[in-house]
């Protein structure tokens, strides 16, 4: 389309500078030999750690996603409203803030405290807590489209309501339990904070350990890069089972929701209770009684004005270049060129740290520090942009033909163009995209902690610094603060799912 030529020509430079930090982060990787104390049994320690987590992980985040996305989509039971929105709210909790709290509350009976330090299935629950609601809202979201029509159909066949979900609707749900699950690992393999509380040695916490013990950006670049094969192998995997799974959706439609029995409405009226108040009461009043036990502990505004700053800035830049790279790549026939830009959210903010610092080390001999907050801007816009444009190309993909027709109009004009005919299809999924990764930037911590400049804090890493001391009464109160200020954006980006 010519009208979108120049935007094509300008995603250029991002597609260059991407493809060199990861081509020459891969190329170094490979070349260097390891030193003599990351040891062959110590990687092969660190690499099942990590995949035994992410396997449960999976296991546990759908185990409690699945049911109640069927729940508060299918039912009609006691609360049903307030769990529809309720039951997403411990996507505000960072999974480092779940890790201190029951670590931290398991502290005053030792025998459970000891439990849950080191164990790989307790940990695993409790990283499963803070992010099944990203295979809840997905579910749910493809239960609003397909499972209507689908049960129709099944119930017009004679079957009952039991053998329609088990049957019928749950393997319909699979692309969205797929798609899910794939973010759950992706937050699993990029966690630092909550694994290190937990006492699991996995490969991102080898990373930190390297870099932050030995100096080693060699050695640390070498374990990135086996966890940066690790993500592109899910992400292999995912892809291809989703795309085997695809199902045709027939939109939103009206329908009555099922009418259960008074104990089997009293039995989901108290699963989702139950899930409420391990995921997000139970915590939240955690921290609000650390944090009243430490009067002096002051709302820490700084840091609640860095992580906004960090989040609203890096949200913006990222809308900006996902709108040249998804316009750019438009109708275009080297798309698979155009998807290299998007691999950034399947790669640990850990690893994109250090593939910066060494990249800039080995092309410039200095470190991409030197820039102060604009590193760090850089890191996070490349790890977060992905979701921007993967919801930019949906939308533009469901544009109507005579919507584009349309844009012959004003086609010596890209800007009448772009504000006429692109934006009015793009809003919607630009705010979720927006949402979506302010959310994200706000809660990362590990890209964070390895490129800050000196002496600027966030919330995330002050968080880091209180737990890593055992310090759970001081780390409440500015997790309090992220959790607020997380709370309100997902509260719209539910609300934005429920209206999609």
């Amino acid at each position: 389309m010519q009208h979108l030529r120049l935007l094509k020509i300008l995603s250029y430079p991002w597609l260059v500078f991407i493809s060199i930090i990861f081509l020459t982060f891969i190329f170094l990787g490979f070349s260097q030999p390891l030193n003599e104390y990351v040891t062959t049994s110590l990687i092969i320690k660190m690499t099942t750690n990590t995949l035994f987590l992410c396997i449960l992980v999976a296991i546990f985040t759908s185990l409690i996603a699945v049911p109640c996305s069927i729940f508060v989509t299918m039912f009609d039971f006691y609360g049903r409203k307030f769990f529809s929105w309720a039951l997403c709210l411990s996507l505000a909790f960072p999974i480092y803030v779940y890790a201190f709290i029951f670590v931290g509350a398991a502290e005053e009976v030792s025998f459970i405290s000891n439990s849950i330090r080191e164990n790989i299935v307790l940990s695993a629950l409790i990283m499963s807590l803070g992010l099944y609601p990203y295979t809840f809202l997905l579910c749910k979201a493809q239960l609003k489209k397909t499972g209507v029509s689908i049960f129709k159909a099944s119930k017009s066949l004679g079957k009952n309501n039991f053998q329609t979900i088990y049957l019928i609707l749950l393997p319909s749900l699979k692309p969205a339990i797929i798609a899910g699950t794939v973010l759950c690992i992706f937050e699993t393999i990029s966690d630092f904070g909550g694994v290190a509380t937990l006492g699991i040695n996995t490969l991102t916490v080898g990373i930190f350990n390297i870099w932050f013990g030995y100096q080693d950006l060699i050695s640390g670049a070498k374990i990135s890069l086996m966890l940066f094969l690790l993500a592109m192998i899910i992400l292999y995997i995912g892809k291809l089972s989703s795309e085997s799974t695809k199902s045709s959706g027939a939109g939103k439609a009206n329908h009555s929701l099922i009418k259960p029995s008074k104990i089997f409405n009293f039995s989901i009226a108290l699963f989702c209770s139950s899930v409420f108040v391990i995921t997000f009461i139970f915590p939240f009043m955690q921290l609000i009684v650390w944090s009243s036990e430490n009067i002096k502990n002051n709302i820490p505004l700084e840091l609640i004005f860095n992580s906004f700053f960090i989040g609203f800035m890096v949200a913006l830049a990222a809308s900006v270049i996902a709108i040249i790279l998804s316009l750019g790549s438009f109708k275009s026939s080297n798309k698979i060129i155009f998807n290299l830009s998007t691999i950034g959210y399947a790669i640990p903010g850990s690893v994109l740290a250090v593939s910066l610092l060494l990249v800039f080390s080995f092309y410039f001999d200095l470190s991409v520090t030197v820039f102060g907050i604009w590193g760090l801007f850089l890191c996070l816009v490349i790890r977060f942009i992905t979701p921007l444009i993967r919801y930019l190309d949906a939308a533009l993909s469901s544009m109507a033909e005579e919507t584009l027709s349309a844009t012959r109009i004003y086609s010596k004009s890209l800007l009448k163009t772009f504000r006429n005919i692109y934006f009015p299809a793009l809003y919607p999924s630009l705010l979720l995209g927006f949402l979506v990764v302010f959310i994200e930037v706000i809660k990362e911590q590990p890209a964070t902690l390895l490129l800050r400049p000196v002496g600027f804090d966030t919330l995330s890493s002050k968080i880091y610094n209180f737990t890593s001391e055992g310090q759970w009464e001081l780390a409440a109160t500015p997790s309090i603060a992220m959790i607020l200020l997380s709370l309100i954006l997902v509260l719209i980006l539910n609300n934005r799912v429920d209206n999609e």
